[in-house]
């Protein structure tokens, strides 16, 4: 029965180990701003394929320009009215905004993919983030990360233990287009 017994050394090995669980860091602020960096790069996907059919929309503007500019004749200006008069070849508003909000999307996207890598890429940064966490005793996962590009200013916000913001940290740490897309998200 000796050898079932347990002896102080065991209890606080075990409460060593429970400790070490707890204090344990799962999520890190360079974790999270790699996830919010793929999501960006998610949300970039959809909103360049979004751009590509707003515009491929919008290329009936030149084929029109270029059916004008060819119609040198009485015959082929006839022939261009009723082509115009016959298909709808108007641009609508809806049109304009489809394309505008595209465009929109895809550079607020890509500036937020470029500054989510260049925040998972700065120690300082990082390192911040993760002892607020600690010190509040605050999981990172699932917090919110902003960014705001006029500002140049990074907020985290964690689980309303803490809020912390970064001005100034990205503008020297920029992030090329390629690095970007090097980066790349899901893998």
């Amino acid at each position: 029965m000796q050898d079932a017994a347990i002896t102080e050394q065991m209890r606080l090995d075990y409460n060593s180990d429970i400790q070490g669980v707890i204090d344990a860091t799962y999520y890190s602020a360079e974790i999270l701003f790699q996830d919010q960096h793929e999501a960006a790069m998610a949300n970039l996907d959809t909103a360049v394929d979004n751009l590509v059919a707003a515009t491929a929309v919008l290329m009936e503007v030149q084929v029109i320009a270029n059916m004008a500019a060819n119609a040198d004749t009485v015959q082929e200006q006839l022939a261009f009215q009723a082509v115009l008069t016959n298909n709808d070849m108007t641009i609508s508003a809806a049109d304009v905004s489809n394309y505008n909000t595209a465009l929109g999307a895809v550079q607020t996207y890509a500036r937020d993919a470029g500054a989510f890598l260049a925040a998972s890429r700065n120690a300082n940064m990082t390192s911040t983030v993760d002892s607020y966490a600690a010190n509040t005793g605050t999981s990172l996962y699932g917090a919110t990360v902003t960014y705001s590009a006029t500002a140049d200013i990074l907020n985290v916000t964690a689980d309303g233990a803490f809020g912390i913001g970064f001005q100034g940290f990205l503008s020297n740490n920029v992030v090329t287009l390629s690095e970007v897309y090097a980066a790349g998200y899901g893998s």
